[in-house]
């Protein structure tokens, strides 16, 4: 199929320059009416959203990118891709400043070279005549190509001459940083002992209902519901001389919350309370004894103003307070959501002593007995290294196993694995909603393939790039005021 500068429409993808590592934002607003101010500078060099400007180009780049994608372009989006596209620009200041100082030029030979490729006949070899077509029909579009090409190719010489490129000197990138022996070695040790295990895993998640009804009973003055209406303002004096009119019948209780309360504990005009449990009411209270004041509250009194965390609030008892019936099952959903918003380790500490008597017959007995015994889920781990955080030239331990969310990055649960002995079960060891206990099943597992050298390679130069990104978005040479001219001059004029 022949190829020609009037069908390279992916050129703008692949003219990104090769020293950004992160995805670009798209939006094509802003206001006509006056110039936005600036989102930001680098050494002195104002970052703007107007024609033409490098911030410009990659925010439509990867507009268009996103719509290749088939990525809906939202209100989130906008941001996100404004975000990356100053952060592009950003990059992309900081390479051409840092190449300029060096006085790199690109040869006009690189450009030519490169664009070689777009011109190419059905055999694929370079067509001059094509090219001469397009440079006499379209001069202007070829001009923007080598525009372009220039601009990719002196970010492409400080992207190699930083992090290497694919020119080879031997056995090594004849560009960049070069990576030690040893540091090669290190990883690749790393990733030679594995260990396999098999795992008891308690849910936290499915707490027994006898143990939500014991603790509601314990502790019922929590889960009482009062029916309440209230007026909150945002003075004492204020709410002192409400309370005086409702007194002397000047005015009703509903009238004062329509022309005086803000509602904050109230979402209609009726005033009536949004949370109704002892233990909501009692969160907002600033003094918490004054629950005993509502607790006591007679049937259609009204309380005198109490601090709360937003003002004052005057309470109306609109009817008897209800005890809780822990045979309902509402009651008792009720006091797990508060264990789980509020004394969490009350479920923690439940499942670590089951933990901690399962281990016990699991030595007693053996694994799959206590399993049996406890009703745990029993999981059989796959040999993996330690690997903090998957670093990806590695075997990774498989985190799609129940209970193991999240465990590439737990401490505890890593130095257990590592510490563990053969046939030795580990201590309770919390991993999100889950409680765990390791058993060695087996040690020094070989990998089935060595590490690739140049998985390893890649490896390395993505984490020198991603941290020289990292280094220069802090960099006290950058002005970030991206949130704030995105706000109110982007989202405000959608």
């Amino acid at each position: 199929m022949k190829r020609s500068v009037y069908t390279i429409g992916s050129l703008v993808i692949l003219l990104i320059a090769a020293f950004i590592f992160v995805l670009v934002p798209i939006f094509a607003g802003g206001k006509a009416q006056k110039r936005m101010p600036a989102f930001g500078s680098y050494d002195g060099t104002e970052i703007r959203y107007e024609q033409n400007t490098d911030f410009a180009n990659y925010v439509a780049r990867y507009a268009d990118y996103y719509k290749n994608q088939g990525i809906e372009i939202n209100n989130s989006n906008y941001y996100y891709i404004f975000n990356y596209a100053f952060n592009a620009t950003v990059t992309q200041l900081a390479t051409k400043k840092a190449v300029k100082k060096s006085g790199y030029i690109v040869p006009k030979t690189a450009v030519n070279r490169a664009l070689m490729p777009y011109f190419t006949d059905e055999s694929g070899n370079y067509s001059s005549k094509l090219y001469k077509v397009a440079l006499k029909d379209r001069p202007s579009q070829v001009e923007d190509m080598r525009s372009e090409l220039t601009e990719t190719l002196t970010t492409q010489r400080y992207a190699e001459d930083s992090f290497g490129g694919q020119t080879p000197f031997g056995k090594a990138s004849l560009y960049g940083l070069k990576t030690a022996s040893t540091e090669t070695a290190f990883i690749e040790k790393l990733g030679q002992n594995q260990r396999s295990f098999n795992m008891a895993v308690f849910n936290m998640n499915e707490f027994p209902e006898s143990e939500k009804v014991a603790y509601g009973k314990a502790n019922a003055d929590k889960f009482i519901k009062y029916d309440f209406s209230v007026i909150t303002v945002d003075d004492k004096s204020k709410a002192e001389t409400i309370a005086k009119r409702i007194a002397n019948n000047e005015i009703t209780f509903a009238d004062a919350v329509t022309q005086y309360s803000n509602k904050s504990y109230s979402s209609t005009d009726s005033g009536k309370i949004n949370n109704k449990f002892h233990y909501q009411i009692e969160k907002f209270l600033e003094n918490k004894d004054d629950m005993e004041v509502l607790k006591n509250l007679a049937v259609d009194a009204v309380s005198a103003p109490l601090k709360t965390t937003v003002g004052y609030t005057l309470f109306r008892a609109d009817s008897e307070a209800v005890q809780p019936d822990f045979k309902e099952s509402a009651i008792i959903n009720t006091v797990f959501s508060y264990l789980n918003a509020n004394e969490f380790t009350v479920i923690e500490n439940y499942y670590t002593e089951r933990a901690k008597s399962f281990a016990e017959v699991a030595k007693a007995k053996s694994f799959n007995s206590a399993v049996t015994q406890f009703n745990a889920k029993k999981v059989e781990i796959p040999a993996f290294p330690v690997n903090y955080g998957d670093l990806s030239v590695m075997n990774k331990l498989n985190t799609s196993l129940d209970g193991l969310a999240g465990a590439s990055t737990n401490e505890a649960f890593l130095k257990a694995a590592v510490n563990l002995k053969k046939g030795e079960l580990s201590e309770p060891l919390v991993n999100g909603k889950n409680i765990l206990v390791l058993q060695l099943n087996k040690d020094n597992v070989k990998p089935e393939e060595p590490i690739p050298a140049e998985a390893l390679k890649d490896e390395l130069t993505n984490y020198d790039a991603s941290s020289a990104q990292a280094v220069l978005l802090a960099s006290p040479k950058l002005v970030n005021n991206l949130s704030d001219v995105f706000f109110k001059y982007i989202m405000n004029n959608k």
